[in-house]
């Protein structure tokens, strides 16, 4: 039930929500079908209802269940509408993997390919193994893709900061002859995402590209804008080419400045640290081309960035395709020399209420000893 209507695209909130009760209730859904218990997710991600305690049962049966009685569309469709309600299970994330790849991935279509990778992304969830053995089956299909799967598939692997995968390079000719096809989040994405690997693709991003996204500057949403923005810092500031007309150029520009930093406990640690051992940090500096710095500081002579990275920034302890991104393009376009200060390295140093352990682990990354 709650599927068809999802599926004709019709709001029917009390219908939903009985029907999620009623699910609820069961002491298990052991009784329930693959196909079922895809086809129950599936509904309420795209009929995007809330019911959190709804995915948590069905995720604790998937997660018990043996899944080679489940197809690949169930399969994909079941991690993707959770990553599509945000509701992110590791558990269940961990179980899917491990199935898909064990499997001969000739049987999964483009579609459960895209849905896959693009779930793994959207949750954070790192999993190069799954996602090499991904790329191999992409690229076997990679003729069989349409405009919203290509996109998809580029942004996952981009986000996942998995920047070496050869995907890339052998989807240019792919990438580029959908151009036609592709509406303003599809271009932003793919935009960004070879700005994230440093992939050279002249017969993607030309005259015609260009053409494509100026005749949808009115459909980019802020988001869209600011991924546009490290798109033209990457043409014009790395690779020399023309980057972005000034009119849309300066719109990005400052939906990427227009961001309120979040100084977290964890900086301001950072920073009291900085400022006992004799520097005097700037907080969030706005760099010549609006990158924020969480700290800039002055070491020999020579301004230093330090970025104080937080869980946030990366996909177990790999960083995420932002946080490269951003690291290199500090570096690279702004010649600014940048060091990281994971979280889990600050965190091992315990709480320090002296700072000593501190001030030496500051000393040392920034050559003071």
């Amino acid at each position: 039930i709650v599927w068809a209507f999802a599926k004709a695209k019709i709001s029917e909130p009390r219908l939903f929500d009985k029907v999620a009760e009623e699910v609820i209730q069961y002491r298990d859904l052991r009784s329930f079908e693959p196909q079922t218990l895809s086809n129950i997710v599936w509904a309420y991600a795209t009929a995007q209802v809330s019911q959190p305690c709804l995915f948590d049962k069905v995720a604790e049966e998937v997660a018990c269940r043996d899944l080679r009685s489940f197809d690949p569309q169930a399969l994909s469709n079941i991690v993707w509408a959770f990553a599509k309600a945000k509701i992110f299970n590791l558990r269940l994330l961990e179980k899917v993997a491990a199935e898909v790849a064990r499997r001969d991935l000739r049987s999964f279509y483009p579609q459960n390919l895209s849905n896959i990778v693009w779930a793994y992304a959207t949750a954070n969830a790192s999993n190069p193994i799954l996602f090499n053995r991904m790329a191999t089956a992409i690229l076997e299909q990679k003729h069989s893709f349409q405009a919203q799967q290509i996109s998809n598939i580029i942004w996952a692997y981009a986000a996942s900061g998995l920047i070496e995968s050869p995907l890339f390079s052998a989807m240019k000719p792919q990438v580029a002859a959908l151009l036609e096809q592709y509406n303003s989040q599809e271009l932003a994405n793919i935009s960004w995402s070879y700005a994230v690997v440093n992939v050279d693709a002249p017969e993607l991003f030309n005259a015609s590209f260009t053409k494509n996204i100026i005749e949808k500057m009115d459909n980019f949403n802020g988001s869209n804008l600011r991924q546009l923005y490290h798109w033209h810092l990457w043409q014009k500031e790395e690779k020399f080419n023309v980057g972005l007309p000034f009119i849309l150029q300066r719109q990005c520009y400052e939906k990427f400045t227009s961001v309120e930093p979040t100084i977290s406990s964890f900086q301001r640690d950072v920073i009291s640290v900085l400022q006992v051992i004799g520097l005097k940090p700037k907080e969030e500096e706005l760099t010549q081309r609006g990158y924020s710095l969480d700290a800039l500081v002055e070491v020999n002579g020579k301004k230093v960035g330090i970025e104080v990275d937080g869980p946030t920034h990366f996909i177990g302890r790999r960083p995420s395709g932002s946080t490269l991104l951003k690291r290199r393009q500090i570096v690279t376009v702004e010649e600014i020399p940048l060091v990281s200060i994971p979280y889990w390295e600050w965190d091992e140093l315990g709480q320090d209420n002296g700072h000593g352990k501190k001030q030496n682990y500051l000393r040392s990354l920034l050559g003071l000893n």
